[in-house]
């Protein structure tokens, strides 16, 4: 016993700092690895729509070579009346600047369609990120409550095991006077060890609650006094929302947008057999009289403009193969989506009953306190008279503590239920504070 109180000395000058639901929710927001992780998906996603741009703009790029050693091409021409062959050789320039310039004008308009799925996945990308971002605050909800009535529950429980140690202290001193028998030391003795097993697992799981918490805030523990109360739910704070209406769910809003975005990319990737059409420029300053660069008099110009067409007829069933993908990965998306629909139309009907089930075991348990507190009162006055014994009292007071832990319980159902509730319909049913 000294050792479990030690334990939870330790635990409250740890806790010394609290921590409010609105911290957490700050915190969260700006360091949770998981929200960062989409935000950087998101960022990604806009990278990807300037990408697309290249089907639409210029390229423009520059090139200098300067031979050190050459050996130059030759071509072997027999002139009329002239005996013997005579060969020309190829002149290549030791020094050559070349600019190049090209403009696409067509290609199937497979550049539009992507950029139309950069820019439909880039959209996609910022609802899933506000999903992620609403997602997360329900969990920081949930599961700051969770921690707020794991401690609460362990000072209930740590509250029984000292009523029950009292207990204890009384029938040791009532058997000496010989009151009592070994039969009720023994009674009480084994509810205390109970009690005390239970308040080890309350304290366990407070830790596990807080370790928890700690993961969704980016922390690697979380020490802090968790300060508040556990909101009390009413099953009419759903009767005038709309929960059979899933479009406000963002991450179906992303799905549907990866649908379309592949659908656009799907059809870039058709395009593959229709000829492009291009327009170039090349600007060429080369000396091809001698071989030092810096003589400027023997530089000279050249440049090329006109039209280029390029028709890929075969790569080795690449494009073919590419596309087929493309078909195939907009066929996994809407089916993800459509799964995405079946589940959330039942986790709603789901939740809509557990809600509705906790407030109403809420309402039960808090009557349930009423009638133990008012039973443990009835006992105490009883065995002052005689009418009572201590077994019936050490009963009442179980029962009270059973009680109180029911009322912890309830409330913590009826939470977890509405933000899943919540989660499930994409909407804030309740203002958490």
């Amino acid at each position: 016993m000294k050792n479990l109180i030690l334990l939870l000395t330790l635990t409250i000058v740890a806790h010394s700092e609290s921590l409010t639901l609105s911290d957490a929710f700050q915190e969260g927001l700006a360091h949770s690895p998981q929200l960062q992780k989409v935000r950087s998906a998101r960022d990604e996603a806009s990278w990807k729509k300037v990408e697309s741009y290249s089907g639409f703009l210029p390229t423009f790029g520059a090139s200098a070579t300067y031979l050190t050693d050459k050996r130059y091409l030759l071509t072997d021409i027999q002139m009329p009346g002239i005996p013997g062959t005579l060969s020309i050789p190829a002149i290549v320039p030791t020094s050559n600047l070349m600019l190049t310039l090209q403009l696409p004008l067509f290609d199937g308009f497979a550049s539009t369609n992507r950029y139309r799925s950069a820019r439909t996945m880039e959209e996609s990308a910022e609802q899933n990120l506000n999903w992620a971002q609403f997602q997360l605050q329900r969990q920081i909800i949930l599961q700051y409550y969770k921690a707020l009535a794991a401690q609460t529950l362990t000072d209930v429980a740590n509250q029984n095991v000292k009523t029950l140690e009292d207990h204890l202290k009384d029938v040791n001193l009532f058997k000496k006077a010989g009151v009592f028998t070994n039969y009720d030391v023994l009674r009480v003795d084994v509810q205390v060890s109970e009690a005390k097993s239970e308040l080890l697992n309350s304290i366990d799981n407070s830790e596990m609650s807080r370790a928890k918490l700690a993961e969704l805030l980016g922390h690697d523990s979380e020490t802090r006094d968790i300060k508040g109360n556990l909101p009390v739910l009413s099953a009419d704070e759903i009767k005038s929302v709309d929960l059979t209406n899933i479009n406000d769910r963002k991450d179906i809003a992303s799905l549907a947008g990866q649908v379309t975005g592949l659908g656009y990319l799907e059809a870039a990737s058709g395009s593959y057999l229709i000829p492009k059409i291009s327009l170039f420029g090349q600007y060429q300053y080369y000396n091809n009289i001698n071989d030092k660069m810096s003589d400027s008099d023997a530089f000279r110009e050249a440049y090329q403009i006109g039209i280029n067409l390029n028709w890929n007829i075969f790569d080795g069933a690449v494009s073919m193969a590419r596309s087929k993908q493309s078909i195939e990965q907009k066929y996994q998306a809407e089916k993800s989506l459509r799964m995405a629909q079946l589940w959330a139309k039942q986790d709603i009907e789901l939740w809509k009953r557990k809600f509705v089930y906790f407030c109403s075991v809420y309402k039960s348990r808090l009557s349930d306190v009423e009638k133990s507190t008012e039973s443990v009162r009835l006992a105490r006055e009883g065995r002052k008279v005689g009418a009572r014994t201590n077994t019936e009292l050490l009963d009442a007071e179980t029962e009270l503590f059973r009680a109180r832990a029911g009322v912890v319980n309830a409330q913590l159902g009826a939470i977890e239920a509405l933000v899943n509730l919540e989660l499930a319909t994409g909407k804030e049913i309740h203002k958490f504070n």
